[in-house]
């Protein structure tokens, strides 16, 4: 009998620890609400993009820019830069929005399928072939650059409240 209830004891107590170990929890109104948020960054930023870099070209702006995607239309290099930048922009919004390396490839291909969604909606299915090149390179490069900048603030040193530091406390001798 006692046997039992050590045993149990010890797998309930495993249990326990390895519940608080994992502070994340499914949650799908936090992570629909940072995809939300993501898609927002991903647009937000590149039409911003678009519209300073057109506007000091002097060209029309419209979101044809935006949803280039049948043949005949052509990537200028305004749209080329402004998707390259935006990379850094939905880099930096994985890195203070989603803050975990392991879900940067999750989010930045969720963004860049619902920019080909709607990107169908808009202007057709797309059938440039740069347009399917510049969208894997945007994804891979947004995927490295988010992980590098969340994985670089996972490896900073977690303070420990209450641990003793090498300072001499001045009320405690």
């Amino acid at each position: 009998s006692s046997g039992i209830n050590a045993e149990y004891g010890q797998s309930n107590l495993r249990q326990n620890t390895m519940a608080q170990f994992r502070s994340y929890a499914w949650d799908p109104l936090l992570i629909v609400s940072q995809m939300i948020a993501m898609q927002s960054t991903f647009y937000f930023g590149l039409g911003t993009i678009m519209y300073l870099l057109a506007f000091l070209h002097v060209e029309e702006i419209s979101l044809e820019r935006i949803f280039i995607s049948k043949k005949g239309e052509m990537l200028d290099l305004v749209t080329l830069f402004a998707y390259v930048t935006n990379c850094f922009i939905s880099a930096l919004g994985l890195w203070y929005i989603v803050a975990r390396s392991k879900q940067c490839l999750d989010f930045t291909v969720t963004v860049h399928f619902w920019h080909f969604v709607i990107t169908c909606i808009y202007a057709g299915f797309p059938t440039v072939a740069s347009w399917w090149g510049l969208t894997v390179v945007s994804c891979i490069v947004t995927t490295f650059l988010g992980e590098y900048l969340c994985r670089y603030t996972e490896l900073e040193e977690i303070p420990l409240v209450g641990a003793r530091t090498n300072a001499v406390d001045p009320n405690n001798p």
